[in-house]
């Protein structure tokens, strides 16, 4: 077997209440699981757990369900033991030195390189958008008030998003980039909320960002999280209109 999935979830399932169990099972036993069926569980039960995991692994949300997020309680299918299915999310940002930069450059270029293609944007037409120039931008944000950060799942990067220092209680936001395979997670809003609380940590009071004016979707995403749009600027040498957004914290 090669498992090559890197699984953003990890799940605990509880019996919380007993009857009669064919299989077995006590109240108070516990199983863990990533992905598949728990040694030693009821393949009948997991029939009903697997449709629950699955809706949480795809970003769903278990409160339509008259649950928690990301916790339900149900029956096995022989009515008689009540079992606790409770999930948490593996990702998690940190703090990271420069020591590792290509990776991060490549998470970064491969993210952006959806808004290229999207727009048919090449090296040939628009050779300075981040899809073609990361590993070279983030090299040169390197300095003293530059804090980069990237999102963890077992070791791997999946996202990336840092912050420089401007003055005056103001910081940068830069690059925030999720890799496609890992989007409509929330993923995106996780780090920006990491930064929102670092900016605060920091004693700072605004974040400040550019975007590419013509995105209107990526626009509405940072109204929907507190941003407003305070201008415009064409750069002779960028095929887009580059656009300028902040949130006071």
């Amino acid at each position: 077997m090669n498992k090559v999935i890197t699984e953003n979830f990890c799940f605990k399932i509880s019996v919380v209440k007993g009857g009669c169990c064919r299989n077995g099972h006590e109240v108070g036993d516990t199983y863990n699981c990533e992905y598949g069926c728990p040694d030693g569980f009821c393949q009948k039960t997991m029939l009903k757990l697997f449709p629950l995991m699955e809706t949480i692994r795809c970003g769903g949300d278990l409160r339509t369900i008259g649950q928690e997020k990301h916790k339900c309680r149900l029956y096995c299918p022989d009515g008689e033991i009540e079992f606790e299915l409770e999930a948490f999310d593996k990702a998690v940002v940190v703090p990271i030195s420069t020591k590792r930069l290509s990776e991060y450059a490549d998470v970064v270029s491969r993210s952006f390189s959806t808004i290229a293609e999207d727009f048919g944007w090449t090296r040939e037409n628009a050779p300075g958008h981040l899809s073609f120039t990361a590993y070279d931008r983030l090299r040169s944000k390197i300095k003293d008030g530059y804090y980069p950060y990237a999102l963890f799942v077992d070791e791997k990067i999946f996202g990336f998003v840092s912050l420089t220092d401007i003055g005056d209680g103001a910081y940068e936001l830069n690059q925030l980039a999720v890799l496609p395979e890992w989007r409509h997670f929330g993923y995106g809003k996780k780090l920006l909320d990491f930064c929102k609380a670092k900016v605060r940590e920091f004693g700072g009071n605004k974040i400040t960002l550019d975007i590419i004016e013509e995105n209107a979707r990526l626009k509405d995403w940072y109204a929907a999280n507190g941003f407003v749009h305070t201008g415009t600027k064409k750069y002779d040498h960028l095929p887009f209109t580059t656009g300028y957004m902040e949130a006071s914290l």
